[in-house]
């Protein structure tokens, strides 16, 4: 792509399947010249579909459409010797390497970092894989299943009681693990100068889901009262109606927090006698009810279709939302607007719709402009070796890749925090632009440090807003307005997750701050970007993914769809968000323009039900819940099954003979291992539901911890299904330092995340959230330049406040 943000910057990938592709399609999108190295038999996705038809061929995969658009293919036997001196040969000239081997097989071919190093010192080498290059499971097997249930993320927040917990019906591990990849990756590369070369980013797809999604909410109370919660199968606890409702034609998440939203859902349901009672206005009180609560909307729901039910709350301020199917995503209106499906033509293929872009740059459009490569189609390509000397060691400490860059971050609650804290870690100095005349909601959540209820001590603020400082001021005051406008001048980025229109009604749109800081980038990420006939929709994160089709592939197989009952939309558009600043960055290194970043949060979400949208496009099938199954059917078993003790689980995949071998062997070769309806791969998908029930009833038996080193000795892809007060205790994520104790400037000790990717060069800040208004002096007077009378007027006017 002539022109994109990231054009010049040169990448090879040697991976397959869905998270090194993934994080290297993000990188082309936005045009990375991406040469795809492929084995002779190709990326397996070649053979995993979905096809038209459903007649395989290894040019016609959808899965392997969607994650490699763009890219240019070479065929490479790394395992020979002219295989590997070829494949030296490329990342010689190279920025950037994608991969997601097994890292013990990266060591045996001597294409470990160390290594590769040697051959290229400004290589920034970007490793994807399920539990990490470090640690005692990283030479485990493991698989996007295997991730995401050690992560926690299920046993917390997706299935019913008593039944197994659930992963949402795609890749989602593997997509949350890309995505962190691309952010960590691209500033470890525009941050060479400061960091004095390339480094090693080593993302575990586990790890980064249990620090940013399970443990940012949970770990904090887990460690200081030891005690935690699981998974209801309803939805968010903390008050109600607050779950998926089934309705007359399929289910709306109905999900109302705020008193006036309550009060909307009543004159939306005709304002009935029992919803009235003002107690009902207190979200608290409406939680202690759900009982209630739940029954009599649902009379209600059963009487009218998702899209009136979603069309009637959202007029009337309430934040409710149809549970979009894939084909109601993929034809919606709203994205037809946004020109979010795409167009390809492929030579065996012809022409076919794809997801574009997760994320609108005006000045730097992105999305796929090619479709994926024919295997081998660039034989013999190479990036030529830069003739630049490498980036020259630091005189002193090593600086961090985005040191230099200053953010006023005016995001609310979790999503905006997110992308906040991603920059914050990377290096970037980033200050929350937040009031007392309203409090973010975020400083609200229980539980508080050492049980004191006040707004500078919701533990889950401390960890969800590590690493963003704090500047007081009073919007609703013209004061306040130039004081921001002031800064935002000082700044390079300005995030904002509000609705469409508030930031231009406050006199902060991006016209206006162009004016004050021609080369800003603001960052803008409401929930379905900022024009289209869904451009005023009322969500949470929690309910975003009901408009993206992922809500609708979650569940146990034939039955409704179980909430996932907490935002992991939030955290993921976080980290996306960081990564789209970073790219927009990168566009004004290049050219020395700003611009105003649209994300649309429904678009970036929506790219982790790709393998289901092509399904769709290709053949019409509508997917539905999946429980634990494979996505695509390439693996049986794969799930999650009972072990000993209580509301204890394994995941088990197997992907292969070899791994089925492994599993029988474990097993002790029973009989019914040999039955011919067990026989093959294709055989036991077919027979899925009778062969989990065989490896059920097995595992039963067993402790998870003792079952999954067994089988991870027998070569099958297993690992314990974690619940929050596992995570503290797990030895791979205390060898990795996943969770750390800091002391907050109140005095009191608590546990947070800390630096959920490792990098090899540069090493992340992390600290608590702030406490309010705690870089006011520094921002107003060192910065700014305010007199000190000035100033104190301004604090004693409550302007600073």
């Amino acid at each position: 792509m002539t022109g994109g943000a990231l054009d010049g910057l040169r990448v090879v990938e040697l991976g397959e399947l869905v998270s090194a592709p993934y994080c290297a399609r993000l990188l082309a999108d936005y045009g990375a010249d991406v040469v795809k190295v492929e084995p002779p038999a190709g990326d397996p996705s070649r053979a995993w579909g979905p096809f038209p038809d459903d007649v395989a061929h290894p040019e016609r995969s959808g899965l392997f459409h969607f994650l490699n658009a763009g890219k240019r293919s070479v065929v490479i036997d790394v395992e020979t010797p002219a295989g590997r001196a070829a494949f030296l040969d490329l990342v010689a000239g190279a920025d950037v390497l994608v991969e997601n081997n097994p890292p013990a097989r990266m060591r045996e071919l001597a294409l470990d970092y160390a290594s590769l190093a040697g051959v290229n010192p400004d290589l920034v080498m970007i490793s994807i894989t399920p539990f990490g290059q470090t640690g005692p499971y990283a030479d485990w097997r493991g698989c996007d299943l295997n991730a995401f249930h050690l992560s926690g993320a299920s046993h917390r927040y997706c299935g019913r009681p008593g039944e197994a917990p659930l992963e949402h019906g795609t890749f989602s591990a593997d997509f949350y693990g890309a995505v962190t990849a691309a952010a960590w990756g691209l500033a470890a590369v525009m941050g060479r100068t400061n960091t004095g070369g390339g480094q090693h980013v080593d993302v575990s797809c586990a790890e980064a889901i249990a620090a940013t999604f399970v443990g940012g909410q949970n770990i904090g109370g887990c460690a200081q009262d030891g005690i935690f919660d699981s998974r209801s199968g309803i939805g968010m606890g903390l008050s109600a109606p607050n779950a998926i409702v089934e309705c007359k034609d399929g289910h709306v998440w109905m999900l109302v927090l705020e008193t006036a939203q309550w009060q909307g859902l009543v004159r939306a349901m005709g304002s009935p006698d029992w919803a009235t009672v003002d107690m009902f206005d207190d979200m608290f009180v409406r939680g202690q009810n759900r009982d209630i609560i739940l029954p009599l909307t649902r009379e209600w729901t059963m009487q009218h279709g998702k899209f009136e039910i979603m069309e009637v709350c959202q007029a009337e301020g309430a934040p409710v939302t149809a549970i979009f199917t894939i084909d109601e995503a993929v034809e919606h209106p709203h994205l037809a607007a946004r020109e979010y499906i795409v167009e390809l033509e492929h030579s065996e293929l012809g022409r076919f719709r794809c997801l574009g872009a997760p994320f609108k740059l005006p000045a730097s459009p992105g999305g796929p402009q090619t479709a994926a490569p024919l295997l081998g189609a660039d034989q013999g390509i190479t990036f030529p070796r830069r003739d630049l000397p490498a980036s020259p060691a630091p005189s002193g400490p090593v600086r961090a890749p985005l040191d230099g860059i200053r953010v006023a971050n005016f995001g609310w609650v979790w999503a905006g925090p997110m992308v906040g804290q991603t920059l914050a870690f990377l290096g970037a100095a980033v200050y929350k632009i937040e009031s007392r005349a309203r409090i973010d909601m975020a400083r609200t959540i229980p539980p508080f440090a050492e049980g004191v209820r006040d707004t500078e001590r919701s533990l889950s603020h401390h960890a969800g807003w590590a690493g963003n400082g704090s500047v007081t001021l009073n919007l609703k005051t013209p004061e306040g307005i130039e004081l921001a406008r002031r800064f935002i001048a000082e700044c390079d980025v300005v995030v904002e997750n509000f609705a469409p229109g508030v930031m231009e009604r406050l006199g902060l749109g991006y016209p206006e701050l162009a004016a004050v800081r021609p080369d800003l980038v603001m960052f803008s990420m409401p929930a379905a970007g900022l024009y289209g006939p869904l451009r005023d929709l009322r969500t949470y994160g929690l309910s975003l993914a009901s408009i993206t089709g992922m809500d609708s592939l979650t569940g146990y197989v034939g039955g409704p769809p179980i909430p996932m009952e907490n935002a992991y939309s939030d955290p993921y558009n976080g980290i996306m968000g960081a990564y789209a600043i970073l790219v927009a960055l990168s566009h004004r290194d290049r050219t020395g323009e700003g611009q105003h970043v649209d994300y649309s949060q429904q678009e970036a979400v929506m790219q982790m039900v790709g393998p289901a949208v092509m399904d769709y496009v290709m053949n019409g099938r509508i997917a539905a819940p999946r429980g634990n199954r494979h996505p695509l059917d390439r693996a049986a078993p794969h799930g999650v099954f009972p072990s000993s003790g209580d509301d204890r689980w394994i995941s088990i995949a197997v992907r292969d003979e070899s791994e089925w071998q492994g599993l029988v062997a474990a097993l002790g070769a029973p009989d019914w291992t040999g039955d011919p309806v067990f026989a093959s791969s294709e055989a036991r998908v077919q027979n899925v539901d009778a062969l989990h029930a065989r490896v059920a009833e097995w595992t039963a038996g067993f402790d998870n911890r003792e079952l999954a080193a067994t089988l991870q000795q027998h070569g099958v892809a297993a690992a314990p299904v974690s619940s929050v007060g596992d995570l503290l205790e797990d030895p791979h994520f205390r060898d990795r330092g996943t969770f750390v104790e800091v002391t907050h400037p109140l005095g009191f000790s608590e546990t947070i995340y800390g630096a959920y990717v490792k990098t090899s060069r540069s090493e992340a800040g992390v600290g608590p959230g702030p406490i309010m208004g705690q870089d006011n002096e520094h921002v107003f007077l060192d910065l700014l330049g305010l007199p000190e009378d000035t100033y104190r007027k301004l604090v004693a006017d409550e302007v600073i406040h």
